[in-house]
């Protein structure tokens, strides 16, 4: 295998003479293998080979093949970097576990200065992983699996074993007599994928020895389909804006797209948290909701915002400042950490400016604080809600959340940025001026 991994780097233009390599290794017979082959080749290419071992703690032989691996390196003198898994509340330890294991690798190859990250997926691996997929429901580029090349938050990620079985591997490894551990949770029914590994994958090859061989070019084919797939989805990212830790689009503009278009834009606009199909199904039906107005953290992840005629994604989950403040005079008073007013001394023109009061000091105090539940404002045509009267402005639910009253013996004086009640109209004397400023960001 040594020649094919050589053969790889040649098929796919990658320089290999006097590079730096990072193999990840868990001391089984797929990586323990790959490492035999970069170690066959070293001299060769004058190559500069790390070994990074990250240790999940899950099993008890874990630490022997920690030591293993350590004292292999040394033996071999090439670097070796090992971690563990930090403890973490997590539901799904297998997320968790990619998720720090790929962290590791990353900061390996950073630190080290690597030119490559060579991982030791091999093509039934590839298979588990498009059924897996299939099973789940996913996007286009992800039924396709695994590539051989690809980069991961800028490192150039390689996998040089795709194209061959478990089988092959295996022979390879008895053949140059190398040692290795087998993990005992892969003949486990624990997970899904060990399920398809012992019963579907081998029934697939009782079919056809050679199947391995046609999950590739059915990855082949569906990778050079999503290029001109991601062509078309580029285009409507133009129309998509980014704001603080944000982004939204029109609704009409996403409906113009086909519904294939529509979920692979959703997956490509959310892939950092990992949705299935019917995540992405859940969606596009709140976009296509009858209400006007949504918002939904969704699964723990983000906010999504549907306001009117816009659809907004949030990282994370969106916090309403609380707020009740009483105004006694002139200065800067905190709403909170985005929202500030100030109280200015001035005699002049009252303007029509909706997030500004005029007001006299002999009336103070009053109050600013956030909306409640049955709150009203007295209006030319009589008392209203304010719940009501944010719906027929068009507010959207973000706003409508956010809005700040600003109240007088428990009667509303304004919605300040919608509406000021009647009642201001009765004070002739101002001699200050309350603004609320609004930070961005």
């Amino acid at each position: 295998m040594d020649r094919q991994l050589v053969q790889f780097f040649k098929q796919h233009q990658l320089p290999l003479k006097n590079k730096t390599l990072v193999v990840a290794v868990s001391t089984g017979v797929d990586s323990m293998a790959l490492l035999h082959a970069c170690l066959s080749i070293r001299s060769e290419y004058n190559l500069h080979l790390y070994v990074a071992h990250f240790n999940h703690q899950k099993r008890e032989q874990s630490t022997i093949e920690a030591a293993f691996i350590k004292a292999y390196s040394e033996e071999q003198e090439i670097g070796c970097i090992i971690e563990r898994l930090p403890k973490g509340e997590s539901k799904n330890f297998q997320s968790y576990a990619r998720d720090q294991r790929y962290t590791f690798f990353e900061r390996t190859v950073k630190k080290v200065g690597a030119d490559y990250l060579l991982l030791a997926h091999h093509a039934t691996d590839n298979m588990e992983t498009i059924l897996m997929r299939m099973i789940r429901g996913s996007n286009l580029k992800a039924y396709a699996g695994m590539e051989e090349v690809t980069k991961y938050h800028n490192i150039m990620l390689l996998r040089p074993f795709l194209r061959f079985t478990k089988d092959e591997i295996i022979e390879y490894a008895q053949m140059h007599k190398i040692k290795y551990y087998q993990d005992v949770s892969n003949f486990e029914d624990i997970y899904t994928r060990n399920r398809i590994r012992k019963e579907i994958i081998p029934a697939l090859f009782r079919e056809d020895e050679h199947v391995h061989l046609k999950f590739q070019e059915f990855s082949e084919t569906l990778l050079a389909a999503n290029e001109l797939l991601e062509e078309k989805v580029a285009e409507f990212q133009k129309l998509i804006a980014y704001e603080d830790k944000a982004c939204w689009f029109k609704i009409a503009d996403f409906k113009r797209l086909s519904l294939f278009l529509q979920y692979e834009t959703l997956f490509s606009l959310l892939k950092q948290y990992q949705l299935g199909k019917a995540n992405i199904s859940e969606i596009i039906k709140l976009i296509n909701s009858r209400k006007q107005n949504i918002k939904l953290y969704y699964k723990g992840l983000f906010t999504f915002v549907k306001e009117y005629d816009k659809i907004y994604f949030f990282a994370g989950k969106i916090e309403t400042p609380q707020f009740d403040v009483l105004i006694e005079g002139p200065g800067v008073y905190r709403l909170s950490d985005k929202i500030t007013v100030s109280v200015i001394k001035k005699t002049l023109v009252d303007i029509p400016n909706l997030d500004e009061i005029w007001y006299n000091t002999n009336m103070l105090p009053l109050r600013l604080r956030n909306r409640r539940d049955g709150d009203k404002i007295l209006l030319e045509a009589g008392y209203k809600k304010v719940k009501d009267l944010l719906i027929d402005q068009k507010v959207g639910i973000l706003k409508r959340e956010q809005v700040i009253i600003c109240e007088k013996d428990q009667e509303v004086l304004a919605v300040l940025g919608v509406r000021k009640s009647v009642l201001l109209k009765q004070h002739t004397e101002k001699n200050i001026v309350i603004k609320v400023e609004y930070k961005n960001g």
